[in-house]
């Protein structure tokens, strides 16, 4: 039987020649004058060792029976009593050797457990994933001729084919058939089995890779609640297996409170960072302790406080920066705070530690996507998924590939109605918009198509704005260009184009540009009095981290009446509160604008200022691994300053959900009300929206 974690193979038969059961003089043959003191010794050898077995003393038992076949190496009853020994010692394949051609099918599926605890703690010779279940694959060839072989003896030996059972439930879940394996185990409920641990850890193990994970965590408790006091306290044991599995049930059930307490148990009952060890009491690093402290961070990872996780994996990795694994998740941790670059490099540095390590292979891949390295990433997608494409994790890294270089399209509906108190204010209207984009090629590039609508009812008549046009977009490691040209019909015909670019040299800093021919960013007031405008702009933002930045903007656009405008923005993002499903963002916001000319169609003010602060409540409610549904609520004040009208509070607020299925779909939809002043009016607005956000994939 195989039992995880206990003391199955832990004595396995020695090659030694002086080994005291299987080396050559445990085939010797006694000397001739032997003869007679053999026949008399080996006796009371064997019930000396029987004796010592009854009193709870193997190894006592082993030595003396073991002496006894020394003597009598032919004597099937002694053999039969040294395999008995063995067998309680953990050591089936040594009784099978004692046994030889008498070894019967309850010793055969002994050797055949201890076979595949073998198959499933020894790693696999080669590096090829392909490999990866080949001995396991000939431990479940072995169990299951055993199986019918048991099931065909005549009468069938019920404990047996138990055990095989118990133990084929565990190969199956090793060799990754999970439904096979929750079946096998459901096989052995139906018979009133009493499921041990280790054949319930199996079960929550499928269970898990089933994205099954209230039914794992059922399982992962069951196994807890079998395990005797002394098992969870033995620390080759599988208690701090089964807990990290149901941690990660805990987690992808989204319960991160009870993920989070049982970690804070595993770390607990690691111990210290060092421990002494040897006779001089020498400090040698806890592993036990690592282990626990690095899923301490990936859980706070998992749940979206990539802070925490940084301030846990971060001191972890500097501690020991040449364990692959090590750097490898602290890659992870820093893609997720907003740092491509730092994860670049240590995924790097991960790979050059360790070359042939399968999973950081595929994290690479993963960090060229992000980085907008795709034809690289592509290039070493490709032996990945010769060797491993059934692996979950190629898979996922292969749709988000897949997404980033295939076609997609965003559309966005808007409508929205007004108060109509101030003049220069926005009518009833709405807005539409499309954008088309193509697949990359060339690894950088893509096609844009375009087309959007705008409409406003002002009380000198209706204000219509549709532009249809393309472009080109190219996106490097640090680059991205956007050129656009469209054509404009509606109050206003005429043409118009835009230049942007983008450069971000580090993790921290980005720089923006752009420049427009007949700006989208006029107001549709000017399109229906026939005046146009010209933009250019330009920004930097600074980016601490994912949860706070900074950033500057200065546009200065010239209308074709002759107004020259102004306009500068600060503003900054942070997030005061991540826990697990919730998040709380403060928004800051300052603008400046000035106008040359005093009297326009348009709202013009000569100069104000506008204060703001957004607060905005993010709340997952509910969350199925790439499926989420998320509710986003916005409020907004602020002071608006406008010359020769004074200051008006202003606002607003919002509430939206959002509908994501990673890496293909977004949709959002949502209200908003806001109170703004134009010219000393005051103006309400309601409105709603719609966005749609898909990618195809190659």
């Amino acid at each position: 039987m195989v039992a995880c974690g206990g003391t199955a193979g832990q004595i396995a038969p020695s090659k030694d020649p002086a080994d005291p059961v299987s080396g050559e003089s445990a085939r010797a043959q006694p000397r001739p004058d032997g003869q007679a003191g053999a026949r008399t010794e080996a006796p009371a050898l064997l019930e000396r060792g029987r004796a010592s077995l009854r009193a709870g003393d193997r190894y006592a038992a082993l030595a003396a029976i073991a002496q006894a076949r020394r003597l009598q190496p032919d004597n099937p009853e002694i053999a039969q009593a040294l395999a008995d020994v063995l067998i309680e010692l953990g050591a089936p394949s040594a009784a099978a050797s004692a046994l030889g051609l008498r070894t019967d099918p309850g010793v055969r599926s002994r050797v055949a457990g201890q076979r595949l605890r073998w198959a499933i703690d020894i790693p696999p010779r080669s590096p090829d994933p392909r490999r990866r279940f080949d001995d396991v694959d000939a431990a479940l060839a072995r169990l299951d001729a055993l199986l019918a072989e048991a099931r065909a003896a005549a009468p069938p030996d019920a404990g047996l084919i138990v055990r095989l059972q118990r133990d084929r439930a565990v190969a199956l879940r090793h060799r990754e058939c999970w439904q096979e394996a929750v079946d096998q185990v459901s096989v052995l409920r139906e018979a009133g089995d009493t499921l041990p641990a280790y054949v319930l850890r199996a079960e929550a193990d499928a269970w898990l890779a089933l994205r099954r994970p209230m039914e794992a965590r059922r399982a992962y408790e069951e196994a807890l609640q079998r395990l005797s006091p002394a098992g969870r306290a033995d620390e080759d044991g599988p208690w701090r297996s089964i807990m990290m599995g149901r941690a990660y049930a805990e987690e992808e059930s989204e319960d991160f409170d009870a993920a989070f307490a049982t970690v804070d148990a595993l770390l607990a009952a690691s111990g210290p960072p060092f421990r002494s060890a040897g006779d001089v009491q020498t400090p040698r690093a806890n592993d036990d302790w690592l282990e626990a402290k690095a899923l301490e961070a990936a859980m706070r990872s998992y749940a979206d406080m990539p802070a925490e996780a940084w301030a846990r994996i971060a001191p972890l990795a500097q501690g020991a920066p040449a364990l692959p694994w090590l750097r490898a998740q602290a890659a992870d941790v820093a893609a997720q705070q907003g740092w491509p670059r730092l994860a670049e490099d240590d995924i790097d540095t991960a790979a050059a530690l360790a070359p042939e390590d399968f999973g950081i292979r595929v994290q690479q891949v993963d960090s060229d996507t992000r980085r907008h390295r795709l034809l690289r990433a592509d290039e070493r997608l490709g032996p990945l998924l010769e060797e491993g494409g059934d692996i979950p994790r190629v898979q996922q890294v292969r749709r988000e590939l897949d997404a980033a270089m295939g076609p997609s399209l965003s559309f966005e509906l808007g409508g929205r109605h007004t108060n109509s108190q101030a003049l220069q204010g926005p009518g009833n209207g709405g807005e539409a918009s499309l954008q088309v984009e193509s697949s990359t090629f060339a690894g950088a590039w893509r096609l844009i198509g375009m087309a959007d609508s705008s409409s406003d009812s002002l009380q000198e008549g209706r204000a219509e704005r549709h532009r249809f046009g393309g472009g080109l977009q190219a996106r490097w490691p640090d680059w991205k260009l956007n050129a656009l040209a469209w054509s404009q019909t509606g109050s206003l015909n005429t043409s118009g184009g835009s230049l942007a670019a983008q450069w971000e040299p580090t993790d921290h800093w980005t720089f923006l540009a752009d420049a427009a021919r007949h700006s989208p960013d006029a107001p549709l007031r000017a399109d229906f009095h026939g005046i146009t405008a010209d933009a250019v702009r330009g920004g930097l933002r600074y980016a601490w981290n994912e949860s706070a930045e900074a950033g500057l903007k200065a546009q200065y656009m010239d209308f074709s009446d002759g107004n020259r405008r102004e306009q500068v923005t600060m503003d900054g993002i942070l997030k005061v509160l991540e826990q697990p499903h919730l998040r709380v963002t403060l928004k800051p916001r300052i603008e400046w604008q000035s106008n040359s000319v005093l009297v326009t169609p348009y709202f013009n003010p000569t100069e104000s200022w506008l204060p703001s602060i957004e607060t905005q409540v993010e709340h997952v409610m509910s969350r199925f691994y790439e499926r989420t549904l998320l509710q986003r609520l916005r409020l907004t004040v602020g002071m608006f300053d406008q010359h020769s009208f004074g200051k008006h509070g202003v606002g607003g607020a919002a509430y939206e959900q959002s509908w994501r299925h990673a890496p293909w779909t977004e949709v959002t939809w949502g209200i908003e009300w806001a109170s703004a002043v134009y010219n000393g009016q005051r103006e309400r607005t309601l409105s709603g929206y719609l966005k749609l956000e898909h990618k195809f994939g190659r």
